[in-house]
């Protein structure tokens, strides 16, 4: 087999190829804008991540702190009920103390008054 020029060109300089040179410098910008949008949607999903990440350790110290907060309110309450306890007996003692103190005046102004009657 020998080789046999073409009679005519493959490509013809009619001006198509300026044509789809203009048509891949289009898609060759396009393309770069599409890198440049995906470079910016991937910063944008990082910040993302971390503004989720930082959440998330917020929420864990904020479930630390009514956890904290839910076991202090229980002390509390068992620091009430013992004031109260504590109170209760402080008035029983007031009221017993002012007994005392009104029987002991009674015997001494019942002495008294039978030491001025003889």
């Amino acid at each position: 087999m020998s080789y046999v020029p073409l009679k005519q060109p493959l490509l013809e300089d009619d001006g198509s190829f300026d044509y789809e040179e203009t048509l891949l410098s289009e898609r060759n910008e396009q393309a770069k804008h599409l890198a440049e949008d995906i470079y910016h949607l991937k910063g944008a999903m990082d910040d993302l991540k971390m503004m989720v990440d930082e959440q998330g350790e917020m929420l864990i110290q904020a479930d630390n702190n009514v956890t904290t907060a839910d076991l202090e309110v229980e002390l509390g309450v068992e620091e009430l009920e013992k004031a109260y306890i504590y109170k209760s007996r402080s008035k029983k003692r007031i009221i017993i103390m002012v007994v005392v103190i009104l029987l002991i005046l009674a015997v001494v102004i019942g002495a008294s008054i039978k030491f001025f009657i003889k």
